[in-house]
Formats: C-alpha cells, sequence, structure tokens
C-alpha cells in the first residue's frame, strides 16, 4: 500500500441530522449552564450538540452533507413539518427551538450558512456583500434613531455603525481588503471570507459551513482554515462567540480547526461524537466512516493490476505499452478557462485490470473521464491519450468511439444555473461552455458541478436525466459486445443496499460486469465517490483531490488474498474529498 496525503437507509444519527426541522417544543434540559449554540435532539436526547466558541465537524458523503445544511438553512425540498416514525426531532439554536421553514425562518433562529462562496453578488462591493442579508436590521436602527432624534437627526452614527460592522467583520476573518473593492475581483478563497464575514456582521448564534466547493492551494486552505479558528474564538456585541458547524470531507488536518467531530453514517450503528486533538482523532474518525459507509455484496476482486510510482500525481501501468494511458491530462472548469479542475493528471490502465479514480464532484475524478471523453468537460482542454502504445484521438466523441474508448454514465455531470427570466434548468458541462461563450451564463459565477438532476428536469416529461437503473445495467452488457478496449464508467454502481435487496442485487450485478468487462481484456476505468465500491471492485484505487492523484492503494506485488478496503480508500485521500 502506498499512501501520500494531499490535502435513503441511514443509520439513526444520520437520519435524524438529514432529515431535522423546526422543534415545536422545547426539551428540558437536565442542568442550569448555558444552552450550546445548536442542539438537534430525538425524543429529548441529544443527538449532536455544537456549543458556543466551539468549530464540530461533521463528515460523510457529499450529498449527506448537502442535505443536512439545506435542512438547516430552510432551503430543503422536502416536506416540513412531518415528524418521523422513528421519533421527534427537535432543533434548537442557543436554546430556543429553531424555524427552519424557509431561509428567512432560518436566518430569524439565528442560523447563517456560508456556501463556499456560492452567494456573492458580483454587482455590489465588498462592504454591501458583508451587508447583504442584514439591510433589515440597519434599516430598524435608522427608523428608531430618526424617532429618537426627530427630523433635524442626522444619519452619520448609521452609517458609522455599518462601516465599523463591516470593518469588524473583515478583521475578524482576515482579509485585508477595502470594503469598497468590488466583489468581482475577489478570489476564490476571499469569496468564501467575505461569506464568513457576512455571518460575523450578522451575529449568528450558529454558523454552518459547506467546507466543498472550488478547490483551494494549500496556502488558501490553512488562510480560511485559521479564519474559521478565528470566528469561533471572536465574541459578538453582548453574546459569546458563535458555534460553527463545518461540514466537511476532509480529515487531514482537520484537529488543527475542530475540536469534535460527528460522522453521518449510512448504515450500522452511529458512532457518539470523537473528539480531536493534534496528535489524536484522525485515525477514529477514518475508522468511523468506513464502518458508516457500509459494503457492496459482491465479491473478492481480481489480484493483480500494475505497480505504482512514487510520484504524488502519476501512476503508471507496469505494461506501459499496452491498455490505455492518459499523460499530463488538463481541464478547466466549463464556465471559467482559468479555473483548473483536472490539473496534469496522468494515469495508466493495463488491460484486464479495474483502475478506480476516487473523489466527488468537483474533485477532477469523474471530470477527467468526461473531459477525455471527446474533450465533453471543460473549457479548455490538453494532454496525451495513447491505447497499446499508439496516440489516439478523443477530441469529439465520434473520434473516441472509433478509437476504441468507450464513456458511460448513470449520473451525468450536470451544473444548476436560472436564466430565460431565471427559469432554474440543469445543463450539461458542454452546454455550459457555449452558454458562456454566447453570453447566456455569467462566467463569474462559481457553478458547482453535480450528479443529481434539478427538481425541475425529474418533473419535465421527456427532459433529459440520463439512463434509469435497469437502463443503464444493460448498457453494461452491451459494451461486451462493442469493439471497445477501453471503458471509462463514471458512477456505475446504483444506490446502496443491503445484500438481497433490490438495490443490493442490482448492485452486486453491475460489480460482476465490470469485472467481466476487465476478464475480456479490456482497460476499464471507474470514477466514482463511494469508498466500499471501488474497494468491492477494482484492482487499484488512486484518490484525486483538487485534479490531482493524492493517495493509491493496491500493486501488481499484493499477495492474492490481499483485499482493498473502503478504510484504506478513504484513508489514501485522507477523508472522503
Amino acid at each position: 500500500m502506498d499512501i501520500h496525503h494531499g490535502g435513503e437507509s441511514t443509520g439513526d444519527l444520520a437520519g435524524a441530522l438529514a432529515s431535522v426541522r423546526g422543534g415545536e417544543a422545547t426539551a428540558e434540559r437536565e442542568s442550569s449552564s448555558v444552552p450550546p449554540a445548536l442542539a438537534i435532539l430525538r425524543d429529548g436526547t441529544p443527538l449532536l450538540e455544537v456549543p458556543f466558541g466551539t468549530v464540530h465537524a461533521v463528515l460523510g458523503p457529499v450529498s449527506t452533507l448537502r442535505h443536512l445544511i439545506a435542512r438547516l438553512s430552510g432551503t430543503s425540498p422536502g416536506t416540513r413539518g412531518a415528524a418521523r416514525a422513528s421519533g421527534s426531532e427537535t432543533v434548537l439554536v442557543a436554546g430556543k427551538p429553531a424555524r427552519l421553514s424557509s431561509r428567512a425562518a432560518s436566518s430569524a433562529s439565528g442560523v447563517a450558512v456560508v456556501t463556499a462562496g456560492q452567494a456573492i453578488s458580483w454587482s455590489q462591493t465588498i462592504g454591501e456583500n458583508v451587508l447583504l442579508g442584514s439591510e433589515r436590521v440597519a434599516g430598524l436602527r435608522e427608523t428608531v434613531t430618526r424617532f429618537l432624534r426627530g427630523p433635524s437627526g442626522d444619519r452619520t452614527s448609521v452609517g458609522r455603525s455599518d462601516a465599523a460592522r463591516i470593518h469588524r467583520a473583515l478583521s475578524v476573518v482576515g482579509l485585508d481588503r477595502s470594503s469598497a473593492d468590488s466583489a468581482g475581483a475577489l478570489s476564490v478563497v476571499e469569496r468564501r471570507l467575505v461569506e464568513l464575514a457576512r455571518a460575523v456582521a450578522a451575529e449568528a448564534s450558529l454558523i454552518v459551513i459547506d467546507d466543498s466547493g472550488p478547490a483551494l492551494r494549500a496556502d488558501e486552505v490553512e488562510r480560511w482554515r485559521q479564519a474559521m479558528v478565528e470566528v469561533a474564538r471572536a465574541p459578538r456585541t453582548a453574546a459569546p462567540a458563535p458555534g460553527v458547524l463545518l461540514a466537511t470531507g476532509a480529515v487531514t488536518g482537520l484537529a488543527r480547526v475542530a475540536s469534535t467531530a460527528t460522522v453521518l453514517a449510512v448504515g450500522g450503528a452511529p458512532p457518539p461524537s470523537i473528539r480531536l486533538s493534534a496528535v489524536d482523532g484522525a485515525g477514529e474518525v477514518l475508522e468511523a466512516l468506513a464502518a458508516g459507509l457500509g459494503g457492496v455484496d459482491a465479491f473478492h476482486p481480481v489480484a493483480g493490476g500494475s505497480s505504482t510510482s512514487d510520484g504524488a500525481s502519476v501512476i503508471a501501468s507496469s505494461v506501459t505499452a499496452a491498455g490505455l494511458t492518459v499523460e499530463h491530462w488538463t481541464a478547466s472548469h466549463p464556465a471559467d478557462p482559468e479555473r483548473i479542475v483536472v490539473d496534469d493528471l496522468s494515469f495508466a490502465c493495463a488491460p484486464g485490470e479495474v483502475l478506480g479514480l476516487f473523489g466527488p464532484p468537483d474533485s477532477g475524478a469523474g471530470e477527467v473521464l468526461l473531459s477525455v471523453f471527446g474533450r465533453s468537460y471543460g473549457a479548455r482542454t490538453r494532454g496525451t491519450v495513447a491505447l497499446d502504445g499508439a496516440a489516439v484521438d478523443v477530441s469529439t466523441t465520434e473520434l473516441a468511439r472509433a478509437s476504441g474508448v468507450l464513456y458511460t454514465t448513470e449520473h451525468p455531470i450536470r451544473f444548476d444555473l436560472s436564466f430565460l427570466g431565471g427559469v432554474p434548468s440543469s445543463v450539461s458541462p458542454d452546454a455550459l461552455t457555449r452558454m458562456v461563450r454566447l453570453g447566456v451564463a455569467d462566467p463569474r459565477r462559481d457553478y458547482r458541478a453535480t450528479t443529481v438532476p434539478s427538481g425541475l428536469v425529474a418533473a419535465i416529461p421527456g427532459a433529459h436525466r440520463g439512463p434509469d437503473a435497469d437502463q443503464f445495467t444493460e448498457s453494461l452488457r452491451i459494451i461486451a459486445d462493442t469493439g471497445a478496449r477501453a471503458v471509462l464508467l463514471a458512477e456505475p454502481f446504483g444506490a446502496t443496499g443491503a445484500p438481497g435487496s433490490e438495490d443490493g442485487r442490482r448492485r452486486a450485478e453491475r460489480c460482476a460486469l465490470i469485472r467481466s468487462l476487465a476478464a475480456s481484456g479490456r482497460a476499464v476505468v471507474v470514477s466514482s465517490e463511494d469508498p466500499a465500491a471501488l474497494a468491492a471492485v477494482c484492482d487499484r484505487v488512486v484518490a484525486v483531490r483538487a485534479g490531482r492523484i493524492v493517495g493509491t492503494v493496491g500493486a501488481a506485488d499484493a499477495p492474492d488474498s490481499e483485499r482493498l478496503d473502503a478504510r484504506a480508500v478513504i484513508e489514501a485521500m485522507g477523508g472522503l474529498a
């Protein structure tokens, strides 16, 4: 094993957290101590608590974390107010029942959500962005001031109050920029810092941070982490420092930010919160993630594969003249040619091998496969592709197929955007690139990749959604009758299910079909954010973060009895993202 660290069927805790709702009744606390910033209770029993002045991390699959964030922010499309059959959940913010029926209600309850730079208004200044959402508070102060001072009262004190609020918020997050600067000039990490400053200026009791989004450089990661720590240390006006709930997939370096962590399990018994320290806790979090993800009812993968090199961003086949070789592949974001998603990445897959690329959307794992197949992802792409030692032209999907390279997925990468009067739409990467070039879509927006179709797409008859589950399984059978020499599969495993269930049976069948494609002498590359499924079906797995390979598990010289496991795959990444 060669590891390089780089930067719904759920358990009870995950089920509770993923379906939280505002509480209608306050549970009695056993002590008279200061209530925490956030408390999620089931039938009066605490499931999760975030004390004031602390950073508490929650970890789990990206989809589960986003569902939790949507619930806490009041933006979840699910039925609101419906009680779960297994018990009643109550959400308390600063000791009071939170109303989570809408974004405004969530904000009024003292919750602020930081969306990794997604909620920046480009037409406004940094200062205006910091105050965005709390203008009504300023308006109320101004009204009261005018009433007390009479018609002759000036507005200088109100203006100074806002300026002081902006200055303090920017100072807390460590952003040394003029509040009069345009938000359009902000870097990726600065967008996050402005959103965090907005939460500070609003004096929220609970700050929920979505840590997914555009990749940060190593120095930006440290800057971002330090900002979260400082926010949890900074007392509010006549109130303690807020509690910070950090939704993240990264375990490496987490103890430098958070004091405790909770894993959102998928199946199995949920572990209690884990206390983190500089020398302990990371291993326990990795183990809890692996245990909580469940497994695949499949078989032991065929031993063998290729050996790994010492480089963190290059993985080479032991037979370099055979199979699929991708070298120095680079692809930018579809809307922004300057934002690199796949960063000079190289890998090789031998005939008869199943190579796994582990990473969530925006990591580069799935994007590299789609961009290789007809350059179907990225405003700009470059690099070389070879089959059996000979360079092939994959510049269009037709040429890629003719060369023997085939790509398929059940869950296409999509981007949500609003145009034509604000109607929400879900478009492919290639369509987004065209829309930006035509001026229909704003290139400054930070479009986030997803493999889940929008609600509108799901509701429109005949809209493109990708194949259904049975159609995709059938497509895996059909590939065996094609002349493809290299097969690229993105998220091919389907829904998680218990052995014997319909989902479990389908998943096991797909794993068997993938192995049979490799057994026929094809090079098979699979990308997925599911480490348990990858461990069950792959000979080797490489973890991809920020478009680069940061870890590798599996090698040609591994003993026949050695099987990849989810823990090893997660450890190669240093988490789930």
